[in-house]
């Protein structure tokens, strides 16, 4: 008979390491929250964008800004969970991997809000 279930044993396995988990889904969180806080002013930042004037604004630039930095915002908070939790469950340490994306995802934000104030010609 063929057995399905994993090669390892549950004996075998290492403990849980509480405070990596505890940590890396506090960071986890964290970056969930800032998404959609950028997620959120990004959109009013285009949706009440009443005057964009021709010489010193650019209505592309300011949705390739915003758009551009969520979109690698979202993206590396999505590698980065996958990343976190199969270090958990592989019982390894995973807090590193949460804190990256926590970074990552804030400059892809920082970069996009700094990027639409030149777009508009400030």
């Amino acid at each position: 008979m063929v057995s399905t279930g994993s090669a390892r044993s549950g004996a075998d396995r290492r403990p849980l390491l509480v405070w990596d988990v505890a940590l890396s889904g506090f960071a986890l969180a964290l970056t969930g929250m800032l998404i959609a806080l950028g997620v959120f002013g990004g959109v009013f930042l285009m949706a009440f964008l009443d005057y964009c004037p021709p010489r010193t604004c650019s209505s592309l630039n300011i949705l390739v800004s915003v758009g551009g930095s969520l979109v690698v915002a979202v993206a590396a908070g999505i590698a980065g969970l996958a990343m976190t939790v199969l270090r958990i469950v592989e019982r390894r340490v995973s807090w590193p991997f949460a804190a990256v994306t926590l970074l990552i995802a804030a400059a892809a934000i920082a970069f996009g809000a700094a990027d639409y104030t030149t777009a508009i010609g400030y």
